[in-house]
């Protein structure tokens, strides 16, 4: 990407939908979930609906920290070598965890589980209408952290 003539915006939506068709097409394969009723299938919607909107721009957030280049020929494992670490996609793992989590609970504490699952996809839904403008500012992340990418793939140890 650094070396192509794409643009930022274009990358970041391309992962998106990405990360959009994947999601729908699990939702569609977990609709035997409805064996055990609808309420268990609608969790799982609700899930879809805020990894749409919330987890996806995290992940693609994510991906503006990622210095450290995949090697797919390596026999080690994913997290084997000592390097991959990094602190600010640890950071940003934790929101993925937590939030929803977190608005479930309040939806649990001040409700019942029909408005704790209501707020989690009305964050997923507020997530997808406020797309364009977390775009944009994931975009500007991805700028500012081109030149430390570049220079993070270009050592070899």
């Amino acid at each position: 990407m650094m070396t192509q003539n794409i643009p930022y915006r274009g990358y970041i939506t391309s992962k998106w939908w990405l990360i959009v068709i994947v999601t729908f097409f699990s939702t569609i394969i977990a609709s035997f979930y409805l064996f055990y009723g609808w309420e268990v299938y609608l969790t799982i919607v609700v899930g879809a609906i805020y990894n749409i909107g919330v987890n996806s721009h995290l992940v693609l957030l994510g991906g503006a920290f990622t210095k450290t280049p995949i090697d797919l020929s390596s026999a080690g494992g994913a997290f084997g070598d000592k390097k991959a670490f990094n602190v600010n996609a640890m950071l940003l793992s934790l929101p993925k965890i937590f939030l929803p989590l977190l608005i479930y609970w309040l939806g649990m504490h001040f409700g019942n589980k029909a408005i704790a699952l209501s707020l989690v996809a009305g964050a997923g839904v507020l997530g997808f209408i406020f797309k364009d403008r977390v775009f944009s500012l994931i975009e500007k992340r991805y700028k500012i952290e081109k030149y430390s990418t570049i220079s993070a793939y270009k050592q070899k140890s």
